[in-house]
Parts: structure tokens; C-alpha cells; sequence
């Protein structure tokens, strides 16, 4: 049976056992920052829980504003199921409850647009140039406007040229250990050029070929998250069919990452015939960082030195979402002369988490202030992270606060270390 065809209360009825396992300890306000940001028990976990239940019995309706709000408002950011002692997920309660609002509700038109457009590569490229067009010729000559709801537009660097449409399809190297597939992603495609470059560069000097399937798709993230199980499954079927050929499939992109490692097995998990397919992509996708990590022996790789002192960012998806941790602070450490300085609550969510940001911009707003104050604890001039919407919101987030740190993707901090000037750096500054 697919998902259409079921009971649309089954959605929440197949995780009525989760529902009532919650012993209501409430360890997860101590992890929840939208519930520390309204201190509204019904933005906490528990009480997310508590509304689910209450849709799923039939003695709350699924119209009640508290429950949309709640359900909405989560940032999935999984601090709740990594602090629950009981082993709930609230996060998966969440997606189920959304899950559960799409196939009753259908998605707000708002949305519905927003995650078409994602999915679609045409339509997503005609908005990242219609938006870049926006900023240039409008935006940016309205003197005194920074930003939208807290989101840094003006300063967001769209680039005019997407990455897929510069990068050379397949980039070869003597002796290659490994035929890798690189998975780019919508940001590093259109914001982010220079990372993706980057990201070649470090594998090839790995001694990795490196191809880059051109009419690559969304992963799926923003619909899955939201609900839209068949556009996910669509984009994934894609995905795993075109990249199945490879060794070893990379992405850096934290949310990429974290949907085609982990999300995906879920997604297909109603199809096994599918399933097998599913589970043999997914064992082999990599962060950038994790598969460096792994395979290159950065000790002997003679990096030159950078005189900063940085700190880390974990992104969500990057260090709950896939379990990567100490990869990327390896790299940081093996770079000589590089000063690292630990911050406080690291893996704390950037406040970005995708449309909440726009949805929930004072919660995303309290939540991104929190992040801006740990960075400036640490006295780094340089905030490196995995994650391009990390980067992109914590970069606003400075700039709109005044701050002059500079967010960079590891893969532009690593790319540099292998050169001898500081061109990738420089150049993502601009």
C-alpha cells in the first residue's frame, strides 16, 4: 500500500507507541531553543508530543492554531532526540505530524510554490537570478535596508554563473585511487562557486577523480521536511539512479548530506523492493570533510600555513543529521600555524533551519543572537563550518549585528592550505 493510499490518521497512528512513551521529564526544554525563545510549553517537545496525541485521539482538531504553530515551528534541528532519556524522537513526531498536514490540509500555497520551485532546476535557477537581479538594481541602492525578517539579503552572494554551469564535468588525475561523484547542491550551485571549486581541488590533489553529473536535482530536504513525500521520492530516485556508478559519492552541503545518508532509507521505507538500492547509495555518501578525513593523510600533504585563529560551527544536519564531529576539527588542527579556538554550544542551531527562518523570523532572530554572541566569545576572526545555509545565515547574522568575522566553508580553508596565496579565501570575502 503507498502512502496516498493509507488512512491519512495512520500517519500518526503509526507512532502512537512514540507518543506514549514520552514520560514527560521535561529534559528536552533544556535542548529546545524555539521553547527558550517563547517558553510556551507548547513549543517545547513534550508539548509538541502532547499536541500530536491529541490530534491523533481525535480530542483536539487538526485546525487548532496552537497545534499548526507548534508543529511548524520545529527547526528539526534533532538536540531533543539526541537529549530524550526515554529514546523518543520528537523531531520524527514532527515530520509525521507535517506528513500527516499535507495529505489532509495540502501545503500552504506559499510553501507549495517555495518547495516546487527547489525541486524544479530550471525554475530554481530562474529564481536565484531573478533574486540576485532584485539585489542588484534594487536592494542594494535602498540606503538603510540591510535585511527582510532578519535575513541578510542584501548581503547574500548570489553568484551570476551557477557552479554546475562553470564546473568542467569530469575532472581527472593520474593514478586515481577512486571515481568519485560529487554532489553539489542548490547553495554551493548558486551561491557558493568558489566552494565548489574548492571542493574539487582538495580531491584531486587527493588523487580522486572527480566527476560532476550535470543535471543533478534537489535531494529533497525542503520537501521532505515539510511533507511532500512524492516530490522527495522523485529527486531521489533520480539521485540514486544517476550516481550509483561511483565509489564513493561526496557532497558539502550538511543537509545534502544528512538527507542522502540518512533520509533517504526512510523515505523508501514503505517500498522494499527499492530499499536495497536505497541502503547501498546511501552507505556510500560522504561529507567533504569525513571522506578527507578518511582517505587523505593530511600530516604529509605539505599544507601551507594561515596565520588565523578560527572557530567551528557544526551545523544540525552535520553533526546530529550524520554524526560528524571530529572530522572537521582534525582537518582545522592539521593546517600549521592555524590558531583553533573551541566555541561555546558549537553544534547550537544557527536559527536558519530552512523556512523557519522566513516563517519564525523572531524566534530565528533570538536564536541567531545567541550564535553571534558565542562567536564573539571566542575573539575568532574566522567562523569555518560545513553547512552553506550555516554560513549564509551566521554571515547575515554578523553583518546585520555589525560584526566583521568572516564565515567560510572548511573546503575554501583547506583549498587554501594546499596553495600558496590566499586567493580561494579572498575571493569568498569579496
Amino acid at each position: 500500500m503507498s502512502n496516498d493510499d493509507k488512512p491519512k490518521k495512520t500517519f500518526l497512528t503509526d507512532f502512537e507507541e512514540a507518543l506514549y512513551k514520552c514520560n514527560k521529564c521535561g529534559f528536552c526544554q533544556t535542548s529546545c531553543k524555539v521553547y527558550k525563545t517563547h517558553l510556551n510549553e507548547a513549543y517545547a517537545p513534550r508539548g509538541r508530543n502532547r499536541l500530536i496525541k491529541s490530534v491523533q485521539n481525535g480530542t483536539l482538531s487538526d485546525e487548532d492554531p496552537e497545534f499548526l504553530d507548534a508543529i511548524n515551528s520545529c527547526l528539526l534541528c534533532q538536540e531533543c532526540s539526541v537529549t530524550c532519556p526515554s529514546g523518543v524522537k520528537p523531531h520524527e513526531l514532527v515530520l509525521a505530524a507535517r506528513r500527516y498536514l499535507a495529505i489532509e490540509k495540502g501545503l500552504p500555497i506559499s510553501k507549495r510554490i517555495a518547495l516546487n520551485v527547489l525541486a524544479n532546476p530550471n525554475k530554481r535557477k530562474m529564481a536565484f537570478k531573478a533574486a540576485r537581479a532584485v539585489c542588484g538594481s534594487i536592494i542594494s541602492k535602498i540606503e538603510g535596508f540591510d535585511g527582510f525578517r532578519g535575513i541578510d539579503v542584501k548581503g547574500m552572494p548570489i553568484s551570476g554563473v551557477s557552479f554546475l554551469d562553470q564546473a568542467t564535468e569530469v575532472n581527472t588525475v593520474p593514478d586515481a585511487k577512486k571515481r568519485l561523484g560529487f554532489y553539489v547542491g542548490c547553495f554551493i550551485n548558486h551561491t557558493l562557486p568558489g566552494t565548489g571549486h574548492s571542493i574539487v581541488k582538495v580531491l584531486n590533489k587527493g588523487k580522486f577523480n572527480v566527476i560532476i553529473p550535470k543535471d543533478q536535482v534537489c535531494c529533497g530536504t525542503p520537501q521532505h521536511a515539510y511533507g511532500d513525500y512524492e516530490t522527495a521520492k522523485k529527486n531521489a530516485r533520480k539521485t540514486i539512479k544517476q550516481f550509483a556508478e561511483f565509489d564513493a559519492v561526496i557532497t558539502g552541503c550538511a543537509s545534502c548530506g544528512a538527507m542522502l545518508k540518512k533520509e533517504y532509507v526512510h523515505l523508501f521505507s514503505d517500498e522494499p523492493d527499492f530499499l536495497d538500492e536505497v541502503q547501498k547509495f546511501s552507505s556510500k555518501v560522504f561529507d567533504f570533510s569525513e571522506f578527507v578525513v578518511a582517505n587523505m593523510d593530511l600530516e604529509y600533504a605539505g599544507l601551507k600555513a594561515i596565520h588565523k585563529k578560527v572557530t567551528y560551527h557544526d551545523g544540525c544536519h552535520m553533526s546530529r543529521g550524520q554524526g560528524v564531529r571530529e572530522q572537521p576539527r582534525k582537518i582545522l588542527k592539521s593546517i600549521p600555524r592555524l590558531q583553533y579556538v573551541e566555541m561555546k554550544e558549537a553544534d547550537r542551531c544557527c536559527g536558519a533551519a530552512g523556512l523557519f527562518q522566513g516563517y519564525f523570523h523572531e524566534f530565528a532572530e533570538n536564536i541567531s543572537r545567541q550564535k553571534v554572541n558565542n562567536i564573539d566569545d571566542t575573539a575568532a576572526e574566522t567562523v569555518i563550518t560545513g553547512c552553506p545555509a550555516c554560513l549564509h545565515r551566521i554571515q547575515g547574522s554578523l553583518r546585520l549585528a555589525g560584526k566583521k568575522q568572516k564565515v567560510v566553508h572548511i573546503a575554501d580553508l583547506l583549498a587554501q592550505a594546499f596553495e600558496d596565496s590566499d586567493s580561494v579565501i579572498k575571493k569568498r570575502e569579496e
